[in-house]
């Protein structure tokens, strides 16, 4: 049975896609009309994981007409929000896909107040105790005051976390349940641990997940990298167990939110009570069926299952 879920994706965007045969830089673009929609990595999550049967709750600041947009649109498809007003305007994000390439064109982070953050917090204290799951997407708008979240009591609590900037007290906590990077926050993650970097050696992997998981206690850490194996690490009595999975090949509309669409398909896996396999096959299939379709809602729940089943057999556990 899923559990409510609570996902803080504290960074919305109001989104502006393009999508045309041809994108020439430093040239004149006509492009075509925009589809205009909420986004953010926080809300790309939410949405999907409704799609799976889950029940997700999503904690965001909003700003401004594009805010207003935002909770209309969350609302009329029936996710709960916890809404933080704010003065700041949300950011715009605007995409351009073509050539096979995507372009994102990202306005800044709104600016949050010392009223604003006392507001956050009061508004999470009041579902705090409804959840046992826990997702943080992304980045944290300016002068968030992230100390607060961190302190709260994570008694009998899970974490799920999809960020790399910010995040070091929760990491420390013990009560991480899942890690995910990609490939360029994996590496910056090495970087603030110290750890070395010798990416030419056939060791790498198994080098760095191993010291990484042995000086935080985090129960799963998955790295995806594109089209690129994703890679999914944990340790059992102090020894290293690595599963790894080559995505599937498939014709890109759009990426972005693919790793949003991963993760939401890990924590409906993981509801499931799927073995970590299973959870990486289901996890890959969404990211990849979201990549077929315009927008990550617009995901073909029959594609998804499909790919699921034709990956599973395709998980590989590395042996030492």
């Amino acid at each position: 049975m899923m559990q409510d879920t609570l996902i803080l994706g504290l960074n919305p965007a109001w989104q502006r896609l393009f999508i045309l045969d041809k994108f020439v830089p430093g040239e004149v673009n006509r492009l075509p009309k925009a589809e205009e929609y909420a986004s953010g990595k926080g809300i790309n999550c939410g949405r999907i994981l409704q799609l799976l049967g889950g029940n997700p709750i999503l904690a965001h600041f909003l700003g401004s007409e594009h805010g207003v947009r935002i909770f209309d649109e969350i609302a009329a498809i029936g996710i709960r929000q916890i809404p933080v007003w704010i003065n700041a305007l949300t950011r715009i994000c605007t995409t351009i896909v073509g050539n096979g390439d995507t372009t994102e064109l990202i306005e800044p982070s709104p600016v949050l107040s010392e009223s604003e953050n006392d507001d956050f917090l009061q508004a999470i204290n009041d579902c705090w105790t409804e959840v046992s799951r826990i997702v943080l997407c992304g980045s944290f708008p300016d002068n968030f005051h992230a100390e607060k979240l961190f302190s709260l009591d994570l008694t009998g609590k899970r974490l799920y976390i999809d960020a790399v900037t910010g995040v070091d007290k929760w990491l420390g906590k013990g009560s991480v349940a899942l890690l995910k990077l990609n490939m360029g926050e994996y590496c910056k993650l090495l970087q603030q641990q110290g750890i070395p970097q010798v990416t030419s050696s056939p060791q790498f992997w198994k080098m760095t997940a191993s010291t990484l998981l042995g000086k935080l206690p985090v129960r799963n850490l998955i790295v995806t990298d594109e089209d690129a194996p994703v890679r999914a690490f944990r340790m059992e009595e102090g020894k290293l167990q690595y599963w790894m999975l080559t995505p599937p090949k498939v014709q890109v509309v759009n990426d972005v939110g693919a790793g949003d669409s991963f993760l939401a398909g890990y924590l409906s896996a993981e509801s499931d009570e799927l073995s970590v396999a299973n959870c990486l096959a289901r996890a890959t299939a969404v990211a990849a069926a979201r990549c077929e379709a315009d927008r990550p809602w617009n995901l073909n729940l029959e594609r998804a299952s499909a790919l699921e089943q034709s990956l599973v057999p395709l998980v590989e556990k590395v042996n030492d």
